[in-house]
């Protein structure tokens, strides 16, 4: 078999834990399904070969250099498995939420990695990763790089006296999204930097939807936007409600890219975060 597998491997294999894998280190053709899984392994410097794309057919802006000559197996939304056989991967990795359904015929491709997303800890998630992949040394100082620039701007707010609101808010076609404390730019800002959420922030949730008439109650002093329906954000703007609110006449409204900040989850996305964020508030790391 492929990836010289272990016990677990030669009756499942589909497997459940990182902990199962054997990997040699001339049989590295991995197939990620989910932009997490390719960011981190990049990260550590084991890029998949082929993940599937999102509109467009290239991989996320940010993670472009670190993903290399990565080919494309259909779309985020529909994968092409024909293409993945094509590929002929050592291993595939994926969701377990997203891919559970497919299991048998991942499985009859290559031995396949299901996990869900990290909820909390996405450190010892990619570490545990790493270390049945043999790159544990490469994604510990991935993720020791990226917790020196925390400390270091979470000191450098921490020297600033009052710290200011922050409330992240999404807008869609179909819906206006507040983004909580847990989940991907989440972790980041509340719980890494320990920026100040506004009194809406669900710090115990991923998101929240709101109504247009909630919108006066977002008086943060910085709000984060990402706007995914430019027509709706558009008309939106034009309406009093919007122009009261007091980040808008302060000048404290800043846009910030999906790619990283809700797609993905890893050093490379995380650290583009703290890239904005120091920006904003003007600080460096």
């Amino acid at each position: 078999m492929a990836l010289g597998l272990v016990a677990p491997w030669a009756y499942a294999r589909v497997l459940r834990d990182p902990r199962d894998l054997a990997v040699s280190e001339n049989q590295k053709r991995i197939v990620a399904l989910d932009a997490f899984f390719a960011e981190m392994l990049a990260a550590m410097g084991l890029p998949p070969v082929a993940m599937p794309m999102r509109a467009g057919g290239a991989p996320p802006p940010h993670l472009a250099d670190a993903l290399g000559d990565v080919a494309s197996v259909g779309l985020h939304s529909a994968p092409d498995y024909e293409a993945v056989i094509g590929i002929r991967p050592d291993l595939i990795v994926g969701q377990a939420a997203r891919f559970a359904t497919e299991a048998s015929l991942l499985e009859s491709i290559a031995p396949t990695l299901l996990l869900n997303e990290p909820a909390d800890d996405w450190r010892e998630f990619m570490t545990a990763l790493a270390n049945g992949l043999g790159r544990r040394a490469e994604a510990e100082q991935a993720i020791s790089a990226y917790d020196r620039r925390v400390a270091n701007m979470r000191e450098s707010l921490g020297n600033r006296g009052r710290r200011p609101t922050v409330l992240l808010l999404r807008v869609r076609q179909k819906d206006i999204r507040i983004y909580g404390g847990e989940r991907r730019a989440g972790l980041v800002m509340y719980h890494d930097l320990g920026l100040v959420p506004h009194t809406l922030t669900p710090t115990d949730k991923k998101n929240i939807t709101i109504s247009m008439e909630i919108i006066p109650q977002i008086d943060a002093d910085v709000l984060l936007l990402m706007a995914e329906d430019e027509a709706r954000m558009s008309s939106i703007e034009q309406t009093e409600l919007w122009r009261r609110l007091p980040a808008v006449q302060a000048g404290q409204v800043h846009r910030v890219n999906m790619a990283w900040w809700n797609q993905s989850i890893g050093p490379i996305s995380f650290g583009r975060i703290l890239d904005d964020i120091g920006t904003i508030f003007g600080l460096s790391a």
